[in-house]
């Protein structure tokens, strides 16, 4: 049972997350220790090095005495100095360690690990040895018994006597303690704050890539329509997890598409081109059978050439929608859009006057996208042989405008025959032709194209409601496609 606790918890800690979080704890723990580094050198290793200093030398007067005065006037003096209210502290001890006088009770060290100088020598305050302890004394005026901190130097003497003489801290050896448990209290509750908090986020995390790796697996297995959860609500918003996660998904729906058009190209494919290769073969056979000239023949190969164009020509639209759908072919440049749907405003309207429909057009200027010019010509210029191929009588209208935004479009609506809503998106793939157009020309991939050639710009290709007729409404093919910045 506990294995198969410890077993998540291990995956976790291995998560990027997680050590990223052990880092910035570990940081901030190298800073807490330099601080606290920092903060005894300059509080409690200078009143270290200023209390050692007084009390040597204290003990260097004292051990003029002691030479002087022997050991009776070595003990006066400490008597008179211990009765002073004052940070110094004194000890004088027998040869057997009992206090002889003083303010402390014992001198804070073991006297038994100390060398003695032999009998006869000359007191020598340099072999004085220094220590660090805390003592107890009340507090001048709350009278409460406080535990202080002080700094000593012992001093051993030839005839078995021993000197001992501190000096107190002070004060301010108590706040640079109090700040240091601070630190340390404050430095532990952030090092588990991190561990806690990289745990939360690694999990966290881990939920997120676990999402993705679930989501690629299925679509590896053949679920070609799953898609990873979206958690922010616009495009953009959300974070490095929810940007990967969009772009996961618009590659997953570009697979989904290719792969589909790749599965359907050929059905489509025969299914359009058997017509023309039937008729052409059986054109074929009646020539060969009942022509009986050379005119007659000369006819039935031009006629089989013009149709042997025709699926040409759906070959090449096919392979470069491929391509295009491939993210292959275009050559993006700055393009004044409005410059080129004038120029295709003027090509089609000679053709558009003369298919007996009326013709206008309105194009804002100074219009500049990114784009290539043959593939956005080509694009526009499918748009418009649609909307006078479909268009029995009334109007087609050709328009470029600025969007709210970044956008612009180009509209080109038509009062024909239109298309039902339901069918709209559905014209849109390739070799989709609706029963009313089975009577015209073309080859099911001319809005492809131009879907794909919207798609290359950044653009998207959407049909709409276009001009009203007498029963109903035509269509508008609207290309809208980003400004330059």
């Amino acid at each position: 049972m506990l294995k198969k606790l410890l077993l998540p918890l291990r995956s976790l800690t291995r998560t990027t997350s997680f050590r990223v979080a052990m880092a910035f704890a570990g940081l901030f723990a190298g800073f807490a220790v330099l601080l606290l580094g920092f903060l005894y050198a300059t509080t409690v290793g200078r009143l270290g090095l200023e209390a050692d200093r007084a009390a040597r030398q204290v003990l260097v007067e004292l051990s003029s005495i002691w030479q002087t005065e022997a050991i009776d006037g070595l003990n006066m003096a400490v008597i008179q100095r211990a009765a002073r209210a004052s940070d110094t502290l004194y000890v004088l001890v027998q040869p057997d360690g009992k206090v002889l006088s003083g303010n402390l009770d014992a001198v804070p060290l073991d006297l038994s690990q100390i060398d003695k100088p032999e009998a006869g020598s000359q007191l020598n305050p340099a072999q004085a040895v220094a220590t660090s302890f805390s003592y107890e004394r009340p507090d001048v005026d709350t009278g409460r018994i406080e535990r202080r901190r002080a700094r000593g130097v012992f001093l051993a003497g030839p005839d078995g006597f021993g000197l001992f003489v501190a000096r107190d801290l002070g004060p301010g050896v108590q706040i640079a303690d109090y700040v240091a448990r601070v630190i340390w209290l404050g430095g532990a509750g952030v090092l588990a704050f991190a561990v806690v908090g990289g745990l939360m986020a690694a999990r966290q995390a881990a939920g997120r890539v676990d999402e993705l790796t679930r989501t690629t697996r299925a679509v590896m297995a053949g679920d070609l329509q799953r898609r990873a959860a979206v958690r922010t609500i616009a495009p953009g918003d959300g974070d490095e997890f929810d940007a990967l996660t969009e772009d996961l998904n618009a590659m997953l729906e570009r697979i989904e598409r290719l792969v589909t058009a790749a599965r359907t190209t050929g059905d489509s494919i025969a299914h359009d081109l058997r017509s023309p290769l039937t008729r052409l073969r059986a054109r074929l056979e009646a020539s060969a059978a009942k022509a009986s000239s050379p005119e007659d023949l000369r006819d039935a190969i031009e006629d089989a050439l013009i149709q042997l164009d025709g699926v040409v020509t759906t070959f090449n639209a096919v392979l470069r929608l491929s391509r295009l759908e491939a993210g292959e072919g275009g050559k993006l440049e700055t393009l004044d859009v409005s410059l080129l749907v004038g120029q295709l405003a003027d090509l089609f309207e000679p053709v558009i006057e003369e298919a007996g429909l009326s013709f206008t057009a309105d194009i804002e200027p100074d219009l500049i996208i990114k784009a290539d010019r043959s593939l956005l010509a080509q694009s526009i210029s499918n748009l418009l042989d649609n909307a006078v191929k479909y268009t029995p009588e009334g109007e087609i209208r050709l328009s470029a405008k600025r969007l709210s935004g970044r956008d612009m479009a180009i509209c080109i609506a038509d009062s024909g025959a239109g298309i039902p809503v339901e069918q709209r998106n559905h014209v849109l793939e390739r070799f989709v032709r609706l029963d009313s157009a089975r009577s015209q020309p073309g080859s099911g991939i001319g809005l492809s194209l131009a879907v794909a050639i919207a798609e290359l710009h950044g653009g998207r290709l959407s049909l709409e409601d276009g001009l009203p007729r007498g029963d109903g409404v035509g269509l508008e093919a609207r290309l809208i496609l980003p400004l330059a910045s």
